[in-house]
Parts: C-alpha cells; sequence; structure tokens
C-alpha cells in the first residue's frame, strides 16, 4: 500500500533536516580521520615528507652533466705537448686525473676493477709522429658500462681534438693539406712527412660495452632494484603480520631468543632472493643478451651479503611499525632514494657531493657497483673489497639494529 505523501509545510523541513544531519555526519567522520592521521607519526611524515623528499632529490641530486671522471694517465713522452693537451683535457672538467702511471697494464686493471672510468694512453712515438705531420695519435679507454659516461668522454675528447687542430691551422703552423690548407712555416729540421691531414688525433675506445647499448647498463643495476624491492618489503611486512593475524603470542610463548628469531625470519627470503637473482639473470641473458664476464660464483656470493642487508632493513621496519599500511609506506619513503641516489639511473659522480655521501650509505649502490664490475667487466671481490666489506658492515649494523628494536610482547 503506497504511503500517503506528507504535507508540504512538513516534507521540506524533514528534507532540510536530512541534509543538515547527512553534513554533521560526514563533517564529523572527517575530523575523526584528520586526528587519526594526526596520531599516526608515520603517515603524517609520508604525507607531508615525501613531496619534500621527492623535490630535493629529483630538483637537487639528479644531474645527468657528466663531470670530473677519474682517469688514468700513461705518458710515455713527458713533453710540452703532451703536458699542454692534459692540461686542456682536465680544463674540460669531463676528466680528472687521479693517477699517472708508466705501465699500460696497471692502468688497464684499475679500470677493469671500477677504481678509474678512462685511461688516457700517449705512446712513445706521439712526439716524433706529431713535430712531423704524421698525425699523432692519444689513445682514451673508456668504462662503457655506463653509456652517459662515455659518450660525455668521446664529446669532450673529440671536442677537445677538433680545437687543438684548428687552433694550430689558424696560426699557420699546419703542414700542407692541414685544416685550413696553409702553408708550412719556415724552420730548421726535416720537412713533414705529412701522410694524415691532422697533426692530433684522439682515439675513443668504448671497453666493456663496445655498442654503448643502454640494456647492458640497466640490467645489471636492475637486478638490485628488483632484490630491494622485494626483499625490504616482505621483511617489513613479516612481524606485523604475525601481530596482525594473532600469531604473535606464540613467538612470546617460545623460548627463542631474539637474534635467533631475526635468524630464522632471514634465512628462507636469502633463497628466494637467490632464486631472483638466477630469473633475472637468465633473462637478461635471454632477451637482452647483457655479458657475463666473470665468476657467478663472486656474483653469487655479492648477492647474498646483498640480500642479508635488505633483509635486516626490512626487519627494522617491521620492527617500529604497528600495521601494514605503515610497513609498506616506509618501505617506499626507503625505496626512493636508493633509487635515485645508488646510480642505477643517473651518473654517481654527477651527484652533488652530499647526495654522494648519503648514497655510500645505501647497500644498492655497493651491489651495482658490484654487478656491473663481476657481469660487465669480469673483475672479481678481491677487485672490489670496499665495496664487499661496506656490504657485510651494512648488514652488521642493521640486523644489531633490527635485534635491539624488536621487543617480544604485544604492546
Amino acid at each position: 500500500m503506497k504511503r500517503p505523501a506528507l504535507p508540504g509545510w512538513i516534507a521540506r523541513p524533514a528534507a532540510a533536516f536530512g541534509r543538515i544531519g547527512s553534513v554533521r555526519r560526514i563533517r564529523a567522520i572527517a575530523r575523526k580521520e584528520l586526528r587519526q592521521l594526526w596520531r599516526d607519526p608515520l603517515t603524517l611524515g609520508f604525507v607531508l615528507g615525501l613531496p619534500a623528499v621527492q623535490l630535493v632529490l629529483f630538483g637537487y641530486a639528479i644531474n645527468q652533466d657528466v663531470r670530473h671522471v677519474p682517469t688514468a694517465l700513461v705518458d710515455h713522452v713527458k713533453t710540452t705537448v703532451t703536458r699542454r693537451f692534459v692540461g686542456e683535457l682536465e680544463a674540460t672538467d669531463a676528466f680528472r686525473i687521479v693517477r699517472r702511471l708508466d705501465d699500460e697494464a696497471e692502468a688497464r686493471e684499475l679500470l677493469q676493477s671500477g677504481a678509474v672510468q678512462a685511461v688516457v694512453e700517449i705512446p712513445p712515438d706521439f712526439a716524433r709522429s706529431y713535430y712531423r705531420g704524421r698525425g699523432a695519435e692519444i689513445s682514451i679507454l673508456v668504462d662503457a658500462g655506463d653509456p652517459i659516461v662515455a659518450r660525455a668522454v668521446r664529446t669532450a675528447a673529440e671536442g677537445l681534438a677538433e680545437r687543438h687542430n684548428t687552433g694550430l691551422a689558424r696560426s699557420g703552423l699546419g703542414p700542407p693539406g692541414s685544416i685550413g690548407n696553409l702553408p708550412r712555416a719556415r724552420g730548421i729540421g726535416a720537412a713533414p712527412e705529412l701522410v694524415h691531414p691532422r697533426f692530433l688525433d684522439v682515439a675513443v675506445i668504448d671497453l666493456y660495452n663496445p655498442e654503448v647499448r643502454t640494456a647492458v647498463f640497466v640490467v645489471p643495476a636492475l637486478l638490485g632494484v628488483i632484490l630491494t624491492t622485494t626483499m625490504i618489503l616482505m621483511t617489513a611486512l613479516a612481524l606485523v603480520r604475525e601481530r596482525e593475524r594473532g600469531t604473535f603470542e606464540f613467538l612470546i610463548a617460545t623460548p627463542v631468543a631474539r637474534a635467533e628469531l631475526m635468524v630464522g625470519k632471514i634465512v628462507p627470503y636469502i633463497g628466494i632472493g637467490l632464486v631472483q637473482v638466477a630469473i633475472v639473470l637468465l633473462a637478461g641473458l635471454a632477451l637482452f643478451r647483457v655479458p657475463v664476464a666473470g665468476s657467478l660464483l663472486d656474483l653469487a656470493v655479492a648477492s647474498a651479503v646483498f640480500i642479508a642487508a635488505n633483509l635486516c632493513i626490512g626487519l627494522v621496519i617491521s620492527a617500529i611499525t604497528s600495521s601494514q599500511l605503515q610497513a609498506t609506506q616506509l618501505s617506499f619513503f626507503f625505496f626512493l632514494p636508493s633509487v635515485l641516489l645508488s646510480g642505477f639511473m643517473f651518473p654517481f659522480g654527477a651527484m652533488p657531493a652530499p647526495a654522494r655521501w648519503l648514497g655510500e650509505l645505501l647497500p644498492l649502490t655497493h651491489y651495482i657497483r658490484l654487478c656491473r664490475g663481476i657481469l660487465l667487466r669480469g673483475s672479481t671481490l678481491a677487485d672490489q673489497p670496499s665495496e664487499l666489506l661496506a656490504l657485510v658492515a651494512l648488514t652488521a649494523i642493521g640486523f644489531a639494529a633490527a635485534t635491539r628494536l624488536f621487543t617480544k610482547r604485544l604492546s
């Protein structure tokens, strides 16, 4: 039976009162949510701190302008011309001479170990070829595992050689057939035996990634990024999930010590992480033809230590959070700086000094160096001991912090 409609003088005030009541209820719920957010420091920090962190990282730390590439110099001549050329090379700000050597083999070892990213070699016959107009050549070996650095080195070196030859031609000192076709200056000595139209040539040789493919640069680093994402998140949710499911009481009742519990939480995930390493490595070989120049055993050892470091960080997050949402938020808060400051996407040396200092505290930074060195350059763990020791130290610090922060009680 259809209900009779209310008179208009009753229906209109009732509808208005209903709308007012709805607004009041919505306002009460909104006030409650704001108070809850204010009382949750982790969520509040995530909401207010993440935009500031993103602004600083993207605006200040990220820089693709490559400067001061660590370079080793092998000068077999040591004449005025070579010293001037080296000075001009450093004046471009693309190179920073960190080692001056007499042995080419030692310089190549430094390049392979990652201590330098470029090697400038001046051959013994440079002076004779230069002064006789026979096209003196300087070789620059560059680690092309980072295509951005390789392209910057090539651009700076070839531009410097072009300016050098152009300057000689304009001054009238160039031999017949040189740039500008200017006549040879009169002087004492043998006439130039010109077989090359340029006084100076710079040959830039790309090592470890001769095709300068971006995939070769990205895939080894992507291995570390994937492990960082999955390992931290899985252990960050481990203890929190136990609390939310009500199984935490069983852990409290057991005689297991805190350190034993932390080790028991870590060990299974190390095996899972190594399986992920194998999957990514096989996919990189099949899809992107990423080379494996070094030992897979060295890669496995470095990966195991890196996985343990990330798992310890995840346990620290799990120990200081009270819900899975908080653990996920804090994991993402750690993940963003790791990706941007580790050299995964941008040249590490191009970042400002404070950003590099912060990047050295991140396990991903050291693992990317180890991974690229082993896969691309064929280096061993003995060639990069500081990177492995840094990972071990970060693992020990993370484990000690997680053990200290974890308490076997409900509140």
